[in-house]
C-alpha cells in the first residue's frame, strides 16, 4: 500500500487518494514486467521473438523500464511532483519503452505492441477526460513510425499494415471505451460523495436540533430500552439519567413513565396524563409516537414540560386581562377615593351614632381592600425588569426581619432562621417583595404569637440542580390538597375578606423573572412550606 506524507494528494479527497493508488498499481505492473524482461535478457533465455532483432536494444529498454519503475515508486509514495505531471511522464515513457521492446523483438509481428493497449487502458482509468484517446493516438503514431523505420532499416521485415491497423483500432477502441466509462464512474462517484456529505450534514443537523429542543425526547425499542435521548431529558428527569449510559430501560429511570409507555401500547387511543417524574419537578406530559414497525417497532417519546405551557397560557391570559383590568382600575380609582374620603368625613362628625360609625368602618375597610386589589392589578401590567446580584443571605435576611417585624408590630423572635449562611442570586428588591407576601400570608394563617416563632426561614442546597433555596415555613393549618394546584393562579384566595388573590401569583412571577422558581411543598400538618429556588450563583457577577 502506498505510504503518503503530509504533502501528498492523499491528504486531500478520497477520490484523489484512489487515483494515486491506481497509478501506484500500474507502476507496480510495469515494475514486474520490466523485472521479467530484464531477467530474460540478462540470462540470455531463448524466448520466441524477445530481443530477436536487437538483443542489446531489448536489454537496454528493459533496464530503462526497470529504472523508471523504481524511480516512479519513490515519487508516487512521496507525492511529488504533482499527480498529473507524473501520470503524463509515466504513460509517455511507457509507450516509448514498449515500442522499443517491440522494435527490438521484430516489430508489430512480435506481439509486444499489444502491451500498448494496457497502457492506454490505464491512462483512461487514472486520468480524467479524454486523455485515453490522446494516448491511444500517441501510441498509434509511434507504432506507425516504428513500422516505417523497420521497413526502411531491415530488409524482409515481416508484418503487414493490416496488423498495424488492427492495433490502432484496438488502441482507439480501448481509449474511447475507457474514457467514457471512467468519466461515467467519476460523475457517479462525485454524485455519491455529494449525497454522502449531504446525508452526514443532515444527520449532524438533526442531532443538533434534537439536542437543542426544549422538549425532552427518548427513543425506545419494543422492550423499553432507551436508544437515544437529548439534553432536555436530563433537566426533566434529573440525576437519575445523568449517571447512566445507554442503553437503559424506562423502568430504570422512571417507573411512572414506563407504566405510561405500557399503557400507550395496550390503549393507544387513550390520552396520556401529565406525570411528575422527579420530586419537586414540573409536571410532564408524555406523548408516544410509533416511528418504525420493524422488529416490533421503535417509539419516540416526547416529554413536554407543562410548566412552560402553563406559563405561556397564563401570559396570554393575563395580557388580555391586564389591558382590560388596568383600564377598569383607572376608572374605579377616582370614585373609590371619593367614597373613602366621604366616609372619613362622615366618621368625624360628633353627632354620628356608634352604629353609624360601625357602618363607616365597614365602608373604609372595603374601600381599602378595593384599593389594594387595584394596586395589585396595576402592578400586573407593569414590566418587571430585574437586576440579580449575589446576596449573602444571612446578613440580608437579618435586615429584612428588622424592617418587617416593625411594620407588623411583632417581636424579632417571631421570625427565626435556620441554615441561611448561603449566597443567593436575586434582585434584592424583588426578593423583599416576595418574602413580604409569603411572611404576611404565614402570619395571617398562623396562630397568634405566643413566644414561639411564627415564621421560620430555612435555607438549603439542592444537590440535583446545584442551586440554593430558601423555605418559608409557618405553623398554620396548611393548604388543603384540593387547592394546591390553584394557589398560584391570579385572583384565587382563601381569605375572602382580606386577600386579593394576587400575592402568590406575583411572587412566583418575580422569582421566575430572576430565573428562579417558587413552589409549594406539602408537609405534615400543622404548617405549610413555600420554597424559593434561586438561580445558579454563576449567573450573578455582583455581590452585596
Amino acid at each position: 500500500m502506498v505510504q503518503t506524507q503530509k504533502n501528498t494528494p492523499s491528504a486531500l479527497q478520497t477520490d484523489a487518494k484512489a487515483l494515486w493508488q491506481a497509478l501506484y498499481y500500474f507502476n507496480l505492473y510495469r515494475l514486474v514486467l520490466a523485472t521479467g524482461f530484464s531477467a530474460l535478457a540478462l540470462g540470455r533465455a531463448e524466448i520466441v521473438n524477445l530481443g530477436e532483432r536487437s538483443p542489446g536494444l531489448f536489454l537496454s529498454a528493459s533496464i530503462a523500464m526497470l529504472i523508471v519503475s523504481v524511480v516512479n515508486t519513490y515519487t508516487i509514495t512521496q507525492g511529488t511532483p504533482a499527480f498529473r505531471i507524473q501520470a503524463y511522464i509515466q504513460f509517455c515513457l511507457d509507450i516509448v519503452l514498449v515500442t522499443l521492446l517491440a522494435h527490438a523483438s521484430g516489430g508489430i509481428s512480435s506481439g509486444l505492441s499489444l502491451l500498448l493497449i494496457v497502457s492506454v487502458a490505464a491512462s483512461g482509468v487514472v486520468l480524467p477526460g479524454r486523455m485515453a484517446i490522446f494516448f491511444a493516438a500517441v501510441a498509434t503514431l509511434i507504432s506507425l513510425a516504428d513500422h516505417g523505420v523497420s521497413l526502411t532499416l531491415y530488409a524482409g521485415t515481416s508484418g503487414s499494415f493490416t496488423q498495424l491497423g488492427f492495433l490502432g483500432i484496438g488502441l482507439f477502441s480501448t481509449g474511447i471505451l475507457l474514457s467514457f466509462v471512467s468519466d461515467r464512474i467519476r460523475r457517479t462517484q462525485a454524485l455519491a460523495d455529494r449525497r454522502a456529505a449531504e446525508v452526514v450534514d443532515l444527520a449532524k443537523l438533526n442531532e443538533l436540533i434534537i439536542a437543542r429542543l426544549q422538549t425532552g425526547i427518548l427513543v425506545t425499542d419494543k422492550t423499553g430500552h432507551v436508544r437515544l435521548s437529548n439534553l432536555a431529558i436530563k433537566d426533566l428527569l434529573g440525576a437519575r439519567i445523568q449517571s447512566m449510559t445507554q442503553p437503559f430501560t424506562l423502568e430504570t429511570i422512571s417507573p411512572e413513565l414506563a407504566e405510561a409507555f405500557e399503557t400507550s401500547k395496550s390503549a393507544p387511543h387513550v390520552e396520556p396524563q401529565p406525570l411528575r417524574l422527579r420530586e419537586h419537578g414540573p409536571n410532564v406530559l408524555p406523548r408516544f409516537v410509533r416511528v418504525a414497525e420493524r422488529e416490533g417497532g421503535i417509539t419516540a417519546i416526547f416529554l413536554e414540560d407543562m410548566s412552560q405551557t402553563e406559563r405561556q397560557a397564563q401570559q396570554l391570559k393575563l395580557a388580555a386581562l391586564g389591558r382590560l383590568t388596568a383600564a377598569i382600575a383607572h376608572e374605579i380609582r377616582n370614585p373609590l377615593s371619593a367614597i373613602s374620603h366621604a366616609s372619613q368625613l362622615i366618621n368625624e362628625s360628633p353627632q354620628l351614632k356608634e352604629q353609624d360609625r360601625q357602618l363607616t368602618r365597614i365602608i373604609n375597610d372595603n374601600t381599602n381592600r378595593l384599593d389594594r386589589i387595584i394596586k395589585a392589578i396595576l402592578q400586573l401590567g407593569r414590566p418587571r425588569s430585574s437586576n440579580p446580584v449575589l446576596l449573602h443571605l444571612e446578613k440580608w435576611l437579618q435586615e429584612f426581619r428588622t424592617g418587617f417585624v416593625q411594620t407588623q408590630n411583632l417581636p424579632p423572635e417571631s421570625i427565626a432562621f435556620q441554615n441561611v449562611d448561603l449566597k443567593a442570586c436575586m434582585d434584592p428588591d424583588q426578593l423583599h417583595q416576595v418574602l413580604v407576601n409569603l411572611c404576611q400570608n404565614a402570619i395571617r394563617y398562623s396562630p397568634p404569637y405566643t413566644g414561639q416563632p411564627i415564621v421560620v426561614l430555612e435555607g438549603g442546597w439542592n444537590d440535583e440542580l446545584s442551586v440554593p433555596y430558601l423555605d418559608v415555613v409557618d405553623r398554620g393549618s396548611g393548604v388543603p390538597a384540593e387547592l394546591e394546584d390553584k394557589i398560584f393562579e391570579p385572583f384565587f384566595t382563601a381569605a375572602k375578606r382580606r386577600g386579593t388573590g394576587l400575592g402568590l401569583y406575583l411572587s412566583r412571577a418575580l422569582c421566575e423573572n430572576n430565573y428562579g422558581r417558587l413552589e409549594y411543598i406539602p408537609m405534615e400538618p400543622p404548617g405549610s412550606r413555600f420554597r424559593i429556588q434561586f438561580a445558579p450563583n454563576e449567573m450573578c457577577n455582583q455581590a452585596t
